[in-house]
């Protein structure tokens, strides 16, 4: 179960964040035409070398009609390292350094370790994580307009659709103020419309977060499994933290 969590909130995750990393801007002026505003993205995408944030998190599965809520404190530095740590409903914890993820569940005592690229069904949010800023290279992008954003004055919505068909995704929806050119939110549909909406409050930019934040050493006694090696089978690709760390240790 965690390896299909861990994988499908990757790609998820780095969606979100190519997304609202790419849109964030100094600028302050009146709406402009999508153009302008994706060139936009795309020079402030360029200066962004950290960030730190509160989010909020609303997934929804259309077929069984469920809504999951989840929250906490969402971390992210060039090039590829993300840190999201779940308060709630349950502390789990996603870490990559750009190249290792780890997925570390406190109430499961267990950490699954995998390379990062194995983890992500598309090749394009690592694309953006490791540097790449012009989101108009992949992506059809459109300003939606109709009655419900002309009578948000501050709020312009982005419609970015893949222009090649993309593993988790079908369609991101990017709300951006006015005031700053900030990503207030950033919602997505994958092809059976379930939809996974990113919400970052308290955000802060280029502040120099310490790369050890994206490192995970487990705790002593959880159980480390990593999924995809020789030595995945029953009593073997289930094993100790510490016994874990020796075999690095002798590599």
């Amino acid at each position: 179960m965690m390896r299909r969590l861990g994988g499908r909130f990757l790609t998820v995750a780095a969606w979100g964040l190519a997304a609202l990393v790419a849109l964030q801007s100094t600028f302050v002026r009146a709406a402009s035409p999508v153009d302008d505003v994706v060139e936009r993205v795309r020079a402030t995408c360029l200066r962004t070398q950290d960030l730190s944030a509160q989010f909020h998190q609303t997934a929804t599965n259309r077929a069984l009609g469920q809504v999951q809520e989840a929250g906490g404190l969402f971390l992210a530095k060039r090039p590829g390292m993300m840190r999201w740590a779940y308060e709630k409903p349950e502390a789990r914890l996603f870490v990559t350094d750009g190249k290792t993820l780890w997925v570390y569940s406190p109430s499961e005592k267990q950490v699954v370790i995998q390379d990062i690229a194995n983890a992500l069904a598309s090749r394009l949010p690592l694309s953006f994580l490791t540097g790449n800023c012009n989101l108009a290279t992949d992506f059809d992008i459109a300003l939606v307009e109709n009655a419900g954003t002309r009578g948000l004055p501050t709020t312009r919505i982005l419609d970015l659709k893949p222009k090649q068909p993309e593993a988790g995704i079908a369609r991101m929806l990017l709300e951006v103020t006015t005031t700053g050119y900030s990503v207030e939110k950033t919602t997505l549909f994958d092809a059976y419309g379930n939809t996974t909406a990113i919400a970052l409050t308290q955000l802060k930019l280029n502040t120099g977060l310490d790369e050890q934040q994206f490192r995970f050493t487990p705790p002593a006694g959880v159980a480390v499994v990593t999924p995809g090696t020789p030595c995945e089978r029953p009593g073997v690709a289930r094993r100790t933290a510490a016994g874990f760390a020796a075999r690095r240790g002798a590599t």
